[in-house]
């Protein structure tokens, strides 16, 4: 093999290692200075659950409440469940170190949210889980104020397009969202962080939890680590992909 060749051949074989390591790893340079504020997205079975708590002090978990059982299932619709229960998750987790939990619960409001409190009641404390290190995230923020009083965080998931919208379109949704922090102060935004120019600009000293977990090539640097210095963004959700168990 000539030189040239060879060379060319290290180059590709240096690249591929560096977007496999990049793509798996858990420590990307983006996140610098700020591990302790990005946690894992989408963490939905045990044996992601376990690989994740090396790596993250928090994970985000979907949850499905089926109300004919009582049962909070763990599943991101449209996957198929694998009848995971929440109990039978929560029970995995090491009472001797409690990570932060995203709760992302699918359908959650006003009509289900006592059901749903009660559940949650029963199952943290008899854990004796903080509640404050649990955040309830509904589409729903009329659902909100209960999960609030009873000592948990609570966001207000809004849009992941604000920022493609028309100016007009933009500062309607804008009016809305800001009608319903006047009515609930105490609760905090979510969203896509392609959204973070907005929400700091139109929700300056709002409590902030993020996603970024877009591909690598629509990926902005420079957004993400603007998110991480900023005091008011609490949580940074990126993709993590385990050897096993990745839904």
């Amino acid at each position: 093999m000539t030189k040239g060749k060879k060379k060319i051949v290290l180059t590709v074989v240096f690249l591929f290692g560096f977007f496999f390591f990049y793509r798996y790893s858990p420590r990307r340079v983006e996140f610098l200075g700020h591990f302790n504020k990005v946690f894992a997205h989408r963490v939905n079975s045990l044996e992601k659950q376990k690989q994740a708590l090396n790596y993250f002090e928090g994970i985000e978990v979907d949850l499905v409440y089926l109300k004919n059982k009582n049962v909070l299932d763990v599943n991101h619709p449209p996957s198929a469940s694998i009848n995971l229960t929440f109990e039978t998750y929560l029970a995995q987790i090491d009472s001797n170190h409690f990570p932060f939990l995203w709760l992302d619960i699918k359908g959650l409001d006003a009509t289900n949210s006592d059901s749903i409190l009660l559940k949650l009641n029963t199952l943290f404390e008899s854990r004796k889980y903080p509640k404050n290190k649990v955040l309830i995230e509904t589409l729903s923020p009329e659902a909100l104020p209960k999960f609030i009083e009873a000592g948990y965080k609570a966001s207000y998931y809004f849009k992941s397009n604000l920022y493609k919208l028309p100016k007009e379109d933009l500062i309607t949704e804008i009016n809305a969202i800001q009608i319903i922090l006047d009515q609930q102060p105490e609760i905090g935004i979510s969203s896509n962080y392609e959204n973070y120019e907005l929400m700091k600009t139109y929700f300056p000293n709002k409590t902030k939890y993020l996603w970024a977990v877009t591909s690598f090539y629509n990926f902005k640097y420079f957004k993400v680590r603007d998110a991480l210095e900023d005091n008011n963004v609490a949580v940074v959700l990126t993709k993590f992909r385990s050897l096993y168990g990745n839904r």
